[in-house]
């Protein structure tokens, strides 16, 4: 009776646990949510990588006695769903402490290890409202004629059920995997799922909860600094400039990766000529209109002629979410590096530290391994 009490208490604490994993990681996966929170996302992700390591903890305290029950309860869909549990829960935890750890160097193990673990995560959320929902129909069966008694060995749940409960976590895991669970069903999104599937999608990481408003009458790209011309930019004068296009992959630090990305805009090297940097300009430092967001770079870096100022996306004028009107392309750096709704350029004789290096502690450089 003791164990069957404390075993309870397991199930309790661990759905609780379980919730709030989920809970959390949708406010670090949905856009719209981490927005939402702004800078305040970061004390979202110490709480789920916190939580997450006490998920581990809990399924280490419960195998000794979940290992005892199941030598007493024979049932093979008891001893299913605890092992399924156990298999998910492993590769969930094990995929986002590597995440958490933050190799960078491994970009396709850090790929997989994303890809896993948002996978499992697509797959965990309808097996676990399923088995809420199949243990209140147990519950009521049990109250009712057809109750089946645990006394007697009569199964919790059916082949069939379990079946069913496993068929829609599968199902829920493509319909997440082609449809992102929070994108809407436009024409534009349906006639983009098939090179979705070939190529990745990008997820949108903002520090504000407001997008930058983009007026084209209005806007002005700053450059000064340790500079002899100052200029300011209307953006019909930046997109008459000579533009080329680059195609890369675009890869994020925290793991995902987009392919074979075509950008369009104008290579930063040109912007020399215009402006003249002084001698003593040998680093670049660049502000975000949302008044927050900045990086920082070595004038080395960002000469080399693949280095946009790019204001189209795909043969599109960028998005607002994607950093419209304007934002930098560094092919050879994580996305951190390409900074969005880039409003100022300044030359500076000192580098000091961007938005993540100093938040989040990201490498200065940001060089793809």
């Amino acid at each position: 009776m003791k164990n069957r009490r404390f075993l309870a208490a397991l199930h309790g604490i661990h759905a609780a646990v379980l919730s709030v994993l989920l809970a959390t990681g949708a406010c670090l996966y949905v856009p719209a949510l981490r927005s939402l929170f702004g800078e305040s996302i970061r004390q979202v992700r110490s709480a789920h990588i916190a939580i997450g390591l006490c998920y581990l903890l809990l399924l280490a305290i419960a195998v000794v006695p979940l290992v005892q029950h199941l030598r007493r309860d024979r049932r093979w869909t008891k001893a299913f769903h605890v092992c399924l549990q156990y298999l998910l829960g492993a590769g969930w935890v094990a995929s986002g402490i590597y995440l958490w750890v933050n190799h960078t160097e491994y970009l396709r193990l850090r790929q997989l290890a994303s890809l896993v673990h948002d996978g499992l995560s697509l797959f965990i959320i309808p097996w676990a409202m399923g088995h809420i929902a199949l243990w209140y129909v147990g519950k009521i069966r049990q109250r009712g004629a057809v109750r089946h008694s645990r006394d007697r060995g009569g199964p919790l749940f059916t082949r069939r059920e379990v079946l069913i409960l496993f068929a829609g976590g599968f199902i829920a895991l493509l319909a997440g995997g082609l449809l992102r669970w929070f994108r809407p069903l436009t024409d534009s999104t349906l006639a983009s799922l098939d090179t979705g599937k070939r190529r990745g999608y990008f997820r949108i990481y903002s520090v504000t909860s407001e997008i930058p408003p983009f007026d084209s009458n209005e806007w002005r790209l700053t450059v000064d600094g340790l500079v002899e011309r100052k200029r300011d930019f209307t953006f019909a004068e930046l997109t008459s400039l000579p533009s080329q296009l680059v195609v890369s992959d675009f890869h994020c630090v925290t793991g995902w990766s987009v392919t074979q990305v075509k950008w369009k805009g104008v290579p930063f090297s040109s912007l020399l000529e215009l402006v003249n940097p002084e001698a003593a300009g040998t680093y670049v430092k660049m502000h975000s209109a949302d008044r927050l967001y900045t990086e920082t770079y070595e004038l080395s870096q960002l000469l080399q002629q693949n280095v946009l100022l790019a204001y189209e996306l795909d043969d599109k004028p960028l998005l607002p979410q994607q950093g419209a009107p304007l934002r930098l392309v560094h092919p050879d750096m994580y996305g951190y590096k390409s900074i969005k709704w880039l409003s100022r350029i300044e030359f500076t004789q000192q580098r000091g530290l961007g938005y993540w290096e100093e938040k989040e502690g990201y490498d200065l450089n940001g060089y793809i391994a």
